[in-house]
């Protein structure tokens, strides 16, 4: 790969930079990774205006990607049999100190709680309503205690506070809702079944395995490395001084660009399951139970999304901060990218594309 090639990522990297308007970009990070025979891997711009610049080792919160690897638990307990996913998840809650949660999917006065399965939950086709974006007191009792820790139990207990309980969208199967509070659930019940922490679940379960020495869950774990640290902003305002706890198993995640390189190669390569079909299973983005589908299929699998891009399927996860990770199963491609601004989603659509663009151009 010779400088001009290197030259195109790096325009592209420096283009996303926008210190100015109403939602700045201060830096993008890009890691191209052709069949691991070939990676780029640059940056752009700085931590903050005036400051540090920055590096493409440097670590980000990587929000909804997280999901992707809370539902690589899922899978890998249903693979030791621990659970199936047409189970249903008061099945294994019923009992337990979460047993209020009988009641946590009510419409038009009925209760269809019995009825959500652990597919339903990972596919988003639960009905259940987003406990971060479905009520503004949530955001607004955010930003007036901006320190807090949280857990599980005070995001259900605003949950439900919120009467968000008594409002599901549609029964479990019916429809297709993007909502945070389905990998609530899925971490509670992670959590249930190996008796362990969630970051300890995803320590032991992937992160060992896979020597990420970047990744942590922000807020319940102490950062791994002494790396330069970025934050995101929404707008013009800084999220830096934000516990983001309440992300927890829907996007609690800090990782690099490098760590979420390795993970999804070898996610969807099988390394991280003891059959090949459970990848299968997971990439499966078709839902046989899904009785009113919104304009054809969904484009979410269980705790992964894709994207067609030039005639090329990509398959990964997008975070809601600008970041986003990628990989074509055929070509052994990846994308991995943050450009650490909430508001600005579009740009780092564009960064995708483009940085995929150049790819097709290039012969390894």
């Amino acid at each position: 790969m010779n400088e001009k090639e290197n030259k195109k990522f790096e325009a592209i990297l420096d283009l996303v930079v926008n210190l100015a308007g109403k939602n700045p970009v201060y830096n993008s990070i890009l890691l191209v990774n052709i069949k691991n025979r070939y990676k780029y891997l640059g940056s752009s711009g700085c931590v903050y205006p005036g400051g540090q610049q920055i590096n493409a080792y440097s670590d980000f919160r990587i929000a909804s990607i997280t999901k992707t690897f809370t539902a690589t638990i899922i899978l890998q307990l249903m693979e030791e049999g621990l659970l199936q996913l047409k189970d249903k998840f008061l099945h294994f809650i019923e009992r337990s100190k979460w047993s209020f949660l009988k009641d946590i999917h009510c419409r038009e006065e009925s209760n269809f709680t019995s009825s959500i399965g652990i597919h339903h939950l990972l596919q988003h086709t639960s009905g259940l309503r987003d406990y971060f974006t479905d009520d503004k007191r949530f955001i607004d009792f955010i930003d007036k205690n901006q320190s807090l820790q949280w857990n599980a139990d005070l995001i259900l207990i605003k949950y439900f506070g919120y009467d968000l309980n008594k409002k599901a969208l549609f029964k479990p199967g019916d429809g297709f809702y993007y909502s945070d509070t389905n990998y609530v659930l899925l971490a509670i019940l992670i959590e249930e079944l190996t008796g362990k922490t969630l970051h300890e679940a995803f320590e032991e379960r992937i992160f060992k395995p896979l020597k990420l020495s970047h990744t942590y869950l922000e807020f319940y774990q102490l950062p791994k490395a002494d790396s330069t640290r970025t934050y995101p902003l929404n707008g013009d305002v800084s999220l830096k001084e934000v516990n983001t706890s309440f992300d927890w198993g829907g996007g609690g995640l800090v990782s690099t660009v490098s760590d979420l390189d390795i993970f999804i190669r070898h996610l969807l390569k099988g390394h991280l399951f003891k059959q090949r079909t459970t990848v299968e299973t997971m990439i499966n983005f078709s839902s046989p139970d899904l009785i009113k589908p919104q304009e054809g299929s969904i484009n979410y699998g269980l705790g992964l999304q894709k994207k067609e891009i030039r005639d090329k399927l990509f398959i990964g996860h997008t975070g809601a901060y600008g970041c986003m990770m990628y990989y074509n199963i055929i070509e052994e491609t990846s994308i991995i990218l943050t450009i650490n601004q909430a508001a600005a989603m579009q740009k780092a659509e564009w960064l995708l594309r483009k940085a995929a663009e150049i790819l097709e151009e290039l012969e390894y």
